[in-house]
């Protein structure tokens, strides 16, 4: 090699690296400052316009607090100083007046006085005087509390508001007694002007106050005097009240309930008239409500805050020479108040983001190349990522042993497939029963680590789902909830784990399509369909496999099938009668009793409907096949008997004083081995499949019955749930079996979920679909 192609790595070009600072470092650096500078002076200039936002829009809003404060005090002064002028003209005027000045005080303030309401007047003699407004808000009406031939009564006077009486009126008023009142009994020991909690009138919709004021007269008694203050013009005044351009004000007083304000008669209505509801609520007034929680931790005075991307300004002040404490809170926009310092500091900082963008855009064009070449390296690197992964994921399917066999269970395809694809979880679905079911060969969850199996699902629940795979086409969908292609599937197989996205791709064999790769949430398989294709290749060639053994399967003998009767003890030649396989007599079997581990499968055929002679002779000829196949494999399977009533079949095995562990392994096998035999057979009569089996596992008695012949019959709740559970299979040709026979099964035997079923006297259990053996 020429020393001229010799290159040395570690010697830098100086021309190059000149270039890189020149061309890409020093505009770049200078932009950034450029940029850095006006950021700055936009910033500071944002932020000195808005701090004189916030002074401006304070003194603003003590301006309008002051004269909100004024106003207030002003509508509740009459209340307050009326009952000082009232009791003091009451006390010195002579007993014989007293009541004509009352009423001539009432009239008058009521006439000139809007927001008055009544006065009362009680003494502690239990007598008691009320003028108040008329219903309509016109007119009056005097009431005294009266005793007449022992009978307390309401004594109603109405006048016009020119003084002249237009009726009167009595009414019963037993029980009452003013002195229990809240405006009386709260001046109890007092001798300044107390205030009651306020007090709703629905009929009227009056928001009322009372003020109330203890004094003796001349005469020496004791009287309390009472003015009723309605709060409505107040929160008319309030709701009219524009604090800046949408601001608004409300009235609180120290429990947060809510005085005066905007919309006071709606916020009664959803209180229930309760005035110890009617709080703020943060969903009706969210600004109120944080400038509340802003005065309770810090007090008195203005805050600033922000609420949903808008600042608010508040400012909490008690009204002093109002009841019970009461606070003024007002709210309203920060840039309600200086909205051209807000918009003079929006352009400038508009002006400078101009100028950064395009400063930025200028820059971009610098760099453009570079980011470039660092995606291009970026996605040449991620490729090769996936190619090693794909690799090393082909490598090692290739290397597991027994991965054509198919007793061995598929876990590497599944897991590969999840790892590679990045599913939450991938899957391998086989057709079956001449492609009416799909059973789940492995499933595997990557974020669980685990693996299942033994699904099955009908084409009766997915008949479009199995028509999607059928059609030979790849089947990817973003919601698979939403598909009417896949929404059953996902109801019953990927809402549990709450995956959403779904992706099929069919398993070609020799004669069609004989299963699928389903993966959920695989976010890398549409850029990985080849290496999909792969793994579905090979668990296309297992699942042929498969499918031959389990043709070749049919009408086993009994000592080459697991768990079959060799693994039992030896049973005597059964005998034939009447009934299909008749139990033997008790004497040569067993004794009559309780067996402990009986199996019972119960077989319901539908009521066949023939028009004719030769429909009669073929559907005998179908049935006395279908007979002879299960007299065969009950003896291939070693059961104990098969009873026959009309359309039912009821097979049995276990019936010994003994514990058998076998029988319901024995009985599983006869009930797989004969729905295959009667699905052929009536796949070839070209008929539905008609019928139906339930399998219960459990204790059981019986024994023979009547003389010779004797019969052997069988009890127990074991027959009845076998019985159950094929009378509740929905679909022709399952098997439906309970928990019992599911706990006892399944380290052997695929199954699927069911659901729950009622048993009368038993309550609640749950039922499985009995699919294949594992």
């Amino acid at each position: 090699m020429s020393s001229d192609e010799i290159v040395d790595p570690t010697v830098q070009n100086d021309a190059s690296v000149r270039r890189v600072l020149l061309h890409l470092v020093l505009p770049f650096g200078a932009l950034l400052l450029v940029v850095a500078s006006i950021a700055g002076i936009g910033l500071h200039s944002y932020r000195s316009t808005r701090a004189g936002v916030a002074a401006l829009t304070h003194e603003l809003l003590g301006a309008v607090q002051r004269n909100i404060s004024q106003e207030v005090s002003d509508y509740i002064m009459p209340a307050m100083a009326g009952n000082v002028i009232a009791s003091g003209m009451i006390a010195h005027a002579p007993p014989q007046v007293a009541d004509r000045v009352f009423n001539s005080y009432g009239a008058a303030m009521l006439q000139s006085v809007p927001q008055l309401q009544s006065f009362y007047l009680g003494d502690e003699d239990g007598h008691f005087r009320l003028i108040t407004r008329g219903p309509d808000g016109k007119n009056q009406e005097r009431t005294t509390f009266e005793v007449h031939d022992g009978k307390q009564v309401y004594h109603r006077e109405f006048y016009t508001d020119d003084g002249v009486k237009t009726g009167e009126e009595y009414t019963d008023a037993t029980g009452y007694d003013p002195r229990k009142r809240p405006w009386y009994a709260n001046t109890e020991g007092k001798t300044d002007i107390q205030w009651t909690q306020p007090y709703l009138f629905p009929s009227s919709r009056q928001f009322v106050m009372t003020s109330s004021l203890r004094f003796k007269a001349a005469n020496g008694h004791t009287y309390v005097f009472a003015t009723n203050i309605s709060l409505n013009e107040l929160s008319t005044f309030l709701d009219h009240l524009k604090v800046g351009k949408t601001g608004n004000a409300i009235i609180l007083d120290k429990q947060g309930r809510v005085m005066a304000g905007r919309n006071i008669m709606q916020q009664a209505e959803a209180a229930g008239w309760d005035p110890n509801k009617m709080v703020l609520d943060p969903k009706t007034h969210p600004v109120f409500a944080r400038g509340y929680d802003h005065y309770r931790v810090r007090g008195f005075g203005p805050r600033s805050f922000e609420l949903n991307g808008k600042r608010y300004v508040t400012i909490a002040s008690p009204l002093k020479s109002s009841a019970e404490g009461w606070i003024l809170l007002l709210s309203a926009p920060e840039n309600d108040f200086a909205s051209f310092a807000r918009q003079s500091s929006q352009q400038s900082l508009q002006f400078a983001g101009i100028i950064i963008v395009f400063s930025l855009v200028l820059a971009g064009f610098l760099v453009r190349q570079v980011r470039r070449s660092e995606r291009v390296a970026r996605k040449l690197a991620q490729q090769g990522v996936q190619i090693t992964h794909e690799s090393a994921a082909v490598q090692q399917v290739a290397v597991t042993p027994h991965l054509f066999d198919p007793a061995a269970d598929p876990l590497v395809l599944t897991e590969q497939l999840a790892h590679v694809t990045d599913a939450r979880r991938a899957s391998i679905w086989r057709l079956m029963h001449d492609g009416q079911a799909l059973i789940c060969e492995d499933s595997y969850d990557q974020k669980q680590d685990a693996h299942s199996g033994g699904f099955e699902m009908s084409r009766s629940e997915l008949g479009a789902f199995f028509e999607a795979i059928e059609s030979a086409d790849v089947l990817s969908v973003e919601n698979a909830a939403v598909d009417d292609r896949t929404t059953q599937f996902e109801r019953l197989v990927m809402r549990e784990l709450g995956t959403r996205m779904l992706a099929v791709y069919p398993i070609p064999g020799p004669k069609g399509i004989i299963g699928a790769v389903v993966l959920e949430d695989a976010h890398m398989a549409p850029h990985l369909v080849y290496f999909v294709d792969l793994m579905a290749s090979i668990a296309g060639i297992r699942l042929a496999e498969t499918a031959e053994n389990s043709g070749s399967g049919h009408g086993l003998p009994a000592d080459e099938v697991p768990g079959a009767v060799n693994s039992a003890k030896p049973q005597p030649e059964p005998q034939f009668d009447n009934m299909l396989m008749r139990a033997p007599q008790v004497a040569g079997v067993t004794t009559s009793g309780v067996y402990p581990s009986v199996a019972v499968l119960v077989i319901t055929f539908s009521d066949p409907v023939v028009d004719g002679d030769a429909e009669t002779q073929a559907l005998l000829t179908l049935i006395n096949q279908l007979a002879t196949d299960v007299q065969r494999i009950s003896r291939e399977r070693g059961l104990f008997g098969v009873e026959v009533a009309g359309h039912r079949m009821i097979c049995m095995a276990g019936c010994t004083t003994e514990e058998d562990p076998t029988a319901i392994i024995r009985i599983a096998d006869a009930a797989l081995t004969m729905r295959e035999t009667f699905m052929a057979a009536l796949a070839a009569a070209n008929l539905e499949p008609v019928f139906a089996m339930g399998l219960d596992y459990g204790a059981a008695f019986g024994g023979a019955v009547g003389e010779d012949p004797k019969v052997f019959n069988l009890w127990g709740q074991t027959v009845s749930l076998a019985e159950l559970m094929a009378q509740g299979a929905t679909d022709g040709g399952t098997i439906q079996v309970t928990d019992r026979v599911y706990q006892a099964l399944r380290d052997r035997y695929l199954f699927r979920s069911r659901g729950s079923f009622f048993a009368p006297h038993l309550g609640l259990g749950r039922a499985y679909i009995l699919a294949a053996r594992r």
